[in-house]
Protein backbone atom coordinates (compact mmCIF):
# COMPACT_ATOMS: atom_id res chain seq x y z
CA UNK A 1 0.00 0.00 0.00
CA UNK A 2 2.80 2.20 1.27
CA UNK A 3 4.13 1.53 -2.61
CA UNK A 4 1.31 2.62 -4.22
CA UNK A 5 0.76 5.94 -2.46
CA UNK A 6 4.31 6.82 -3.24
CA UNK A 7 4.19 5.76 -6.59
CA UNK A 8 0.72 8.12 -6.97
CA UNK A 9 1.94 10.93 -5.47
CA UNK A 10 5.10 10.67 -7.68
CA UNK A 11 3.21 10.85 -10.56
CA UNK A 12 0.66 13.61 -9.25
CA UNK A 13 3.72 16.09 -8.10
CA UNK A 14 4.78 15.28 -12.11
CA UNK A 15 1.60 16.26 -13.61
CA UNK A 16 1.38 19.35 -10.95
CA UNK A 17 5.01 20.58 -12.34
CA UNK A 18 5.77 22.74 -15.47
CA UNK A 19 9.02 23.31 -16.54
CA UNK A 20 9.37 27.02 -17.01
CA UNK A 21 12.14 28.76 -19.10
CA UNK A 22 12.42 32.77 -18.98
CA UNK A 23 14.14 33.77 -22.05
CA UNK A 24 15.83 37.61 -22.71
CA UNK A 25 15.47 38.66 -25.92
CA UNK A 26 19.06 38.65 -27.30
CA UNK A 27 21.14 36.49 -24.69
CA UNK A 28 21.68 32.58 -25.04
CA UNK A 29 19.76 31.07 -22.04
CA UNK A 30 20.59 27.42 -21.34
CA UNK A 31 18.00 25.65 -19.70
CA UNK A 32 18.52 24.20 -16.56
CA UNK A 33 19.77 21.02 -16.37
CA UNK A 34 21.30 18.74 -19.05
CA UNK A 35 18.77 16.00 -17.54
CA UNK A 36 16.38 14.31 -19.93
CA UNK A 37 13.57 12.24 -18.20
CA UNK A 38 12.23 9.08 -19.98
CA UNK A 39 8.77 9.59 -21.62
CA UNK A 40 6.85 6.54 -20.03
CA UNK A 41 7.92 7.19 -16.29
CA UNK A 42 9.66 10.47 -15.88
CA UNK A 43 12.85 9.03 -14.81
CA UNK A 44 16.06 10.42 -15.25
CA UNK A 45 18.17 9.23 -18.16
CA UNK A 46 21.89 8.92 -18.27
CA UNK A 47 21.87 10.50 -21.68
CA UNK A 48 23.34 14.15 -21.22
CA UNK A 49 21.37 16.79 -23.63
CA UNK A 50 22.43 19.99 -23.71
CA UNK A 51 19.82 22.96 -24.90
CA UNK A 52 20.13 26.85 -24.95
CA UNK A 53 17.52 29.05 -26.55
CA UNK A 54 17.92 32.97 -27.93
CA UNK A 55 14.89 34.77 -28.97
CA UNK A 56 15.38 37.66 -31.57
CA UNK A 57 13.13 39.64 -33.55
CA UNK A 58 12.75 37.45 -36.48
CA UNK A 59 13.60 33.83 -34.84
CA UNK A 60 13.36 31.77 -31.78
CA UNK A 61 16.72 30.32 -31.93
CA UNK A 62 17.84 26.60 -30.67
CA UNK A 63 20.99 25.16 -29.76
CA UNK A 64 21.54 21.46 -28.74
CA UNK A 65 24.48 18.72 -28.01
CA UNK A 66 22.83 15.33 -27.52
CA UNK A 67 25.86 13.41 -25.77
CA UNK A 68 26.52 9.58 -24.88
CA UNK A 69 25.51 8.48 -28.58
CA UNK A 70 27.46 5.37 -29.30
CA UNK A 71 25.85 4.87 -32.65
CA UNK A 72 25.48 8.48 -34.04
CA UNK A 73 26.92 7.45 -37.51
CA UNK A 74 24.44 4.56 -37.95
CA UNK A 75 21.38 6.81 -38.96
CA UNK A 76 20.72 6.74 -42.51
CA UNK A 77 17.81 9.16 -43.52
CA UNK A 78 19.62 12.36 -45.13
CA UNK A 79 16.25 13.50 -47.02
CA UNK A 80 13.83 16.50 -45.48
CA UNK A 81 10.52 15.06 -44.46
CA UNK A 82 10.74 11.61 -44.06
CA UNK A 83 10.07 9.88 -41.21
CA UNK A 84 12.82 10.36 -39.05
CA UNK A 85 11.79 9.71 -35.55
CA UNK A 86 12.52 5.90 -36.27
CA UNK A 87 15.94 6.52 -35.66
CA UNK A 88 17.86 9.43 -33.88
CA UNK A 89 16.38 12.78 -34.03
CA UNK A 90 16.31 15.81 -31.45
CA UNK A 91 12.78 17.72 -32.01
CA UNK A 92 10.70 20.79 -30.60
CA UNK A 93 7.16 21.19 -30.21
CA UNK A 94 6.16 24.89 -29.93
CA UNK A 95 2.59 26.47 -29.77
CA UNK A 96 1.82 29.99 -28.89
CA UNK A 97 -0.20 30.98 -25.09
CA UNK A 98 -0.24 29.17 -22.22
CA UNK A 99 -3.16 27.01 -22.66
CA UNK A 100 -2.89 23.13 -23.17
CA UNK A 101 -2.37 23.43 -26.85
CA UNK A 102 -4.81 21.49 -29.39
CA UNK A 103 -2.54 22.72 -32.04
CA UNK A 104 1.13 23.13 -32.26
CA UNK A 105 4.17 22.91 -34.88
CA UNK A 106 6.52 20.04 -34.92
CA UNK A 107 9.98 20.32 -35.77
CA UNK A 108 12.51 17.14 -36.00
CA UNK A 109 16.37 17.22 -37.12
CA UNK A 110 18.87 14.35 -37.29
CA UNK A 111 22.65 14.38 -37.28
CA UNK A 112 22.57 14.03 -41.07
CA UNK A 113 21.07 17.40 -40.46
CA UNK A 114 18.00 16.50 -42.53
CA UNK A 115 14.67 17.82 -40.96
CA UNK A 116 10.99 17.48 -40.07
CA UNK A 117 8.42 20.34 -39.76
CA UNK A 118 4.51 19.38 -39.32
CA UNK A 119 1.78 21.27 -38.20
CA UNK A 120 0.10 19.01 -35.33
CA UNK A 121 -3.83 18.89 -34.45
CA UNK A 122 -4.91 17.15 -31.38
CA UNK A 123 -8.28 18.24 -30.57
CA UNK A 124 -8.22 15.50 -27.20
CA UNK A 125 -4.99 16.77 -26.08
CA UNK A 126 -3.63 12.94 -26.40
CA UNK A 127 -6.61 11.42 -24.89
CA UNK A 128 -8.21 10.13 -27.80
CA UNK A 129 -6.46 8.75 -31.16
CA UNK A 130 -7.67 12.09 -33.34
CA UNK A 131 -4.24 13.14 -34.07
CA UNK A 132 -3.75 14.97 -37.49
CA UNK A 133 -0.44 16.57 -39.11
CA UNK A 134 -0.27 18.45 -42.10
CA UNK A 135 3.19 18.28 -43.43
CA UNK A 136 5.19 21.28 -44.11
CA UNK A 137 7.60 22.35 -47.07
CA UNK A 138 11.16 23.04 -45.31
CA UNK A 139 12.66 25.22 -47.69
CA UNK A 140 9.44 27.38 -47.54
CA UNK A 141 9.36 27.34 -44.17
CA UNK A 142 12.48 29.24 -43.80
CA UNK A 143 13.85 27.24 -40.69
CA UNK A 144 17.60 27.88 -40.89
CA UNK A 145 19.26 24.61 -39.89
CA UNK A 146 22.12 22.63 -39.07
CA UNK A 147 23.60 19.10 -37.33
CA UNK A 148 27.04 17.76 -37.19
CA UNK A 149 28.59 14.64 -36.00
CA UNK A 150 30.79 13.90 -33.34
CA UNK A 151 32.94 11.32 -31.48
CA UNK A 152 29.60 9.73 -29.83
CA UNK A 153 27.51 13.04 -29.60
CA UNK A 154 25.99 15.50 -32.32
CA UNK A 155 25.16 18.53 -32.12
CA UNK A 156 22.66 21.27 -33.79
CA UNK A 157 20.90 24.54 -34.11
CA UNK A 158 17.35 24.72 -35.35
CA UNK A 159 16.34 28.88 -36.06
CA UNK A 160 12.78 29.15 -36.60
CA UNK A 161 10.92 32.00 -37.95
CA UNK A 162 8.24 33.42 -35.32
CA UNK A 163 5.77 33.17 -38.19
CA UNK A 164 6.10 29.31 -38.62
CA UNK A 165 4.89 29.19 -35.25
CA UNK A 166 1.72 31.72 -34.80
CA UNK A 167 0.63 34.50 -36.99
CA UNK A 168 1.35 36.66 -34.48
CA UNK A 169 4.25 36.84 -31.61
CA UNK A 170 3.27 36.15 -27.95
CA UNK A 171 4.95 37.07 -24.95
CA UNK A 172 4.40 33.32 -23.40
CA UNK A 173 4.34 29.79 -25.59
CA UNK A 174 4.48 26.07 -24.73
CA UNK A 175 6.90 24.54 -25.51
CA UNK A 176 8.81 21.05 -25.34
CA UNK A 177 12.05 18.88 -26.21
CA UNK A 178 12.20 15.55 -27.16
CA UNK A 179 15.48 13.04 -28.09
CA UNK A 180 15.46 9.41 -29.66
CA UNK A 181 19.01 7.72 -29.07
CA UNK A 182 19.75 4.37 -30.21
CA UNK A 183 20.49 2.04 -27.21
CA UNK A 184 22.16 -0.81 -28.76
CA UNK A 185 23.97 -1.32 -32.65
CA UNK A 186 21.17 -1.38 -35.07
CA UNK A 187 21.41 -4.57 -37.01
CA UNK A 188 20.15 -3.17 -40.46
CA UNK A 189 20.73 -0.29 -42.35
CA UNK A 190 16.86 0.37 -42.61
CA UNK A 191 17.01 0.08 -38.93
CA UNK A 192 13.99 1.43 -36.93
CA UNK A 193 13.28 2.64 -33.14
CA UNK A 194 11.14 0.76 -30.49
CA UNK A 195 10.85 0.22 -27.12
CA UNK A 196 13.93 -2.08 -26.93
CA UNK A 197 16.17 -0.64 -28.85
CA UNK A 198 16.21 2.97 -28.17
CA UNK A 199 15.13 5.80 -25.46
CA UNK A 200 12.27 8.01 -25.79
CA UNK A 201 13.70 11.19 -23.75
CA UNK A 202 11.76 14.26 -23.04
CA UNK A 203 12.81 17.80 -20.97
CA UNK A 204 9.27 17.64 -19.56
CA UNK A 205 8.27 14.08 -19.24
CA UNK A 206 5.35 13.36 -20.83
CA UNK A 207 4.56 10.51 -18.10
CA UNK A 208 2.88 7.88 -21.13
CA UNK A 209 2.92 4.92 -19.10
CA UNK A 210 4.00 1.76 -20.82
CA UNK A 211 4.05 2.61 -24.78
CA UNK A 212 6.83 5.73 -25.03
CA UNK A 213 4.75 9.19 -26.73
CA UNK A 214 5.70 12.89 -27.47
CA UNK A 215 2.41 14.29 -28.22
CA UNK A 216 1.38 14.83 -24.84
CA UNK A 217 0.69 18.80 -24.78
CA UNK A 218 -0.96 19.03 -21.69
CA UNK A 219 2.65 18.36 -20.34
CA UNK A 220 4.60 20.93 -22.48
CA UNK A 221 6.66 23.52 -20.22
CA UNK A 222 6.30 26.89 -20.38
CA UNK A 223 8.61 29.50 -22.30
CA UNK A 224 8.06 33.20 -21.27
CA UNK A 225 9.93 36.13 -23.50
CA UNK A 226 11.04 38.98 -21.02
CA UNK A 227 10.82 42.27 -21.95
CA UNK A 228 13.83 44.35 -23.27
Amino acid sequence: MLHLFLLLFFVNMHEQNTNTIQLRPGQWTPLETSTFFHSTDGTAADYPTSVQLKADEDYLHVAFLCEKDEYVAQNTYVEHNLPLYNQEVFEVFIAPGTADPTQYLELEINPNNAIWVGKITYPSLGDKGDMKGELLDPASSKIVHQASKGQQAWSGTLSIPWGLISPEKSPQYRINFYRIVAKQMPLEKNWKCNVDNCAFLCWSPTMSGKTPAFHRPRRFGLLNILPR
